[in-house]
């Protein structure tokens, strides 16, 4: 159990430090402070020995149990309100990379917008999907209305931040059709291309090259091609990306990097 792992390595560290701080308050004669940090040293030495011992394992495991043939619920998506559906699908299908999709009206004002229905579908040639809905008054997003004007978009991928998910929450706020988040929010682009978010973990510049409507919905599904990755110079393109991601109907979270398996591409 990794976790458990962490927890008994953070235990000692704070055993280690209460010691140290009891021999620095004995240094200096603050007798007065030396039973408390007596008693924070006893009570986190105890529930040391208690993970230690394995007293405490079930609170590592995972409380989920697995399917198996007498351990099955069904649920029936479609008997589901829009709000059950979507909180059920996004809780299970997580966590999902967020980025901010970037475009402009043909009278350039620029919109950005975070999405997380996205997915790069192929590699040769290079290209990715993203489903845009209508909003509850069944106006068009104003990203696919810039689609549709000047094809291109950016996907901006932002660092784990609460920088970041304030500019998320921001972004996703409704605006008139000839009111931009970059001028609204006060958001900086690159000098060399503005549709790229300044302090973006990462950029992926494409254009749209196909809509598809969904069927039995108000969903467009547009295909990008995929033309440039922008990164920092210094950036380990071998190593995953610590990025944004939605949990949930309303969490943001880093990309989890704490457990990973190796594939073995020969096979």
């Amino acid at each position: 159990m990794e976790g458990k792992a962490h927890v008994i390595s953070f235990l000692k560290n704070c055993i280690e430090y209460a010691e140290a701080s009891i021999e620095r308050k004995k240094s200096r004669g603050e007798l007065d402070d030396i039973p408390k940090w007596e008693a924070y040293r006893d009570y986190t030495a105890h529930a040391l020995m208690e993970v230690q011992a394995g007293e405490l394992d079930r609170w590592f495991e995972n409380q989920s149990k697995p399917l198996n043939n007498n351990n099955i619920a069904t649920v029936e998506l479609d008997t589901l309100s829009h709000q059950a559906r979507a909180s059920l699908l996004t809780n299970l299908a997580s966590p999902r990379p967020l980025a901010l999709v970037s475009t402009s009206s043909q009278e350039g004002v620029r919109n950005i917008a975070p999405y997380t229905s996205l997915s790069v579908v192929t590699n040769t040639p290079p290209m990715a999907v993203v489903s845009l809905s209508a909003n509850r008054n069944d106006r068009l997003r104003d990203t696919l209305l810039n689609l549709r004007q000047t094809k291109k978009a950016v996907l901006n991928f932002l660092p784990a931040s609460d920088a970041a998910g304030l500019i998320v929450q921001q972004t996703a706020q409704p605006l008139e059709r000839d009111q931009s988040e970059w001028d609204e929010f006060e958001l900086d682009g690159l000098e060399a291309d503005p549709l790229v978010l300044k302090n973006a973990a990462f950029a992926i510049v494409g254009h749209m090259v196909d809509e598809m409507d969904l069927p039995d919905s108000k969903t467009k599904l547009v295909v990008l091609k995929l033309d440039q990755i922008l990164v920092p110079e210094e950036y380990d393109t071998n190593q995953p990306s610590h990025i944004l991601c939605q949990h949930g109907l309303n969490r943001l979270m880093s990309t989890p990097s704490a457990w990973h398996y190796n594939i073995d591409r020969n096979v």
